[in-house]
Order: structure tokens, then C-alpha cells, then sequence
């Protein structure tokens, strides 16, 4: 089951490369975009931040997360996502490494970072995605190292 799993979170996470301050924003494509991929979210979907600060907090359902990563990225004009890797970590869990690209609304030069979501899947569903900015915190709770 886990390199299924893998190959959900593969389809639903935002392609590398994508704005996801577009793809979260409150337009008229919103609703839509939560809706086709509602279908695989567990309907007690959960997700925590484990950013230190200001941060996305935890809530539960696509529509809290939608809420969150729109108050979370409200600073920046753009934040796009290279996806590094996919790893199985066990029969529920998947890791995405990620390398962050944002630039403040007020700047002109972007930051990069190091992070990753640890996703968990239950009977081919999510269940939880946890956000982690800092790359080795993440690992550590996935039970892995760099």
C-alpha cells in the first residue's frame, strides 16, 4: 500500500513550480479547486503547522486549510514550490521534500528554504498533512534523517 500511497500524494500535491499563492486564492475557481480533490480527503481531515511564529496553526478540512494558507502567504507576492522528492516512509505515511521560493509583497528578492509535509493516508485517503518549514524538524518526526 505505501507506494500507492506515494502515488496518491503524488497527484494531488501542487506541481513543482506552482504559485501557490494563486492556487489558494479566494477567486471564483476556489470552490472548484476544492471539490475535485475532495474525493481523496478523509472526511475528518486534519493539518498542523509546525512553524514557529506566525503560522497556519492546525484545523481540520480542505476549507480551514485554504483559509490558513491564504492568511499564511498574505505577506508575499509569490511563493512557488520545487517538490525534491517523494519518500514512503511506512504504510501510512509519505514525506515530500520541498524547497520553497517566496518574495515579500514589500521586496525584491526571493528567499529559498528547505522544508517538507509529512502526509498520512488512511484506506487511499488523506487523513493528515503536517507542514514543516525546517527541513530536519520534519525528518526527525518522519523517524528519518538528511
Amino acid at each position: 500500500m505505501s507506494q500507492e500511497n506515494v502515488e496518491i500524494v503524488r497527484r494531488l500535491a501542487p506541481p513543482s513550480g506552482s504559485d501557490l499563492t494563486r492556487l489558494f486564492a479566494d477567486d471564483a475557481g476556489a470552490a472548484d479547486r476544492l471539490a475535485a480533490i475532495r474525493p481523496h480527503f478523509d472526511a475528518a481531515f486534519e493539518f498542523e503547522s509546525h512553524a514557529t511564529g506566525g503560522n497556519l496553526g492546525r484545523g481540520s478540512g480542505l476549507e480551514e486549510l485554504a483559509i490558513a494558507w491564504r492568511e499564511w502567504m498574505s505577506p508575499f507576492e509569490t511563493w512557488w514550490t520545487e517538490i525534491e522528492r517523494f519518500v514512503d516512509v511506512d504504510d501510512e505515511r509519505v514525506l515530500v521534500l520541498l524547497r520553497d521560493h517566496v518574495r515579500p509583497r514589500e521586496g525584491e528578492s526571493e528567499i529559498e528554504s528547505l522544508g517538507c509535509n509529512v502526509w498520512t493516508l488512511r484506506d487511499g485517503k488523506v487523513a493528515r498533512i503536517d507542514f514543516y518549514p525546517i527541513r530536519s524538524e520534519g525528518l526527525e518526526a518522519a523517524g528519518l534523517s538528511e
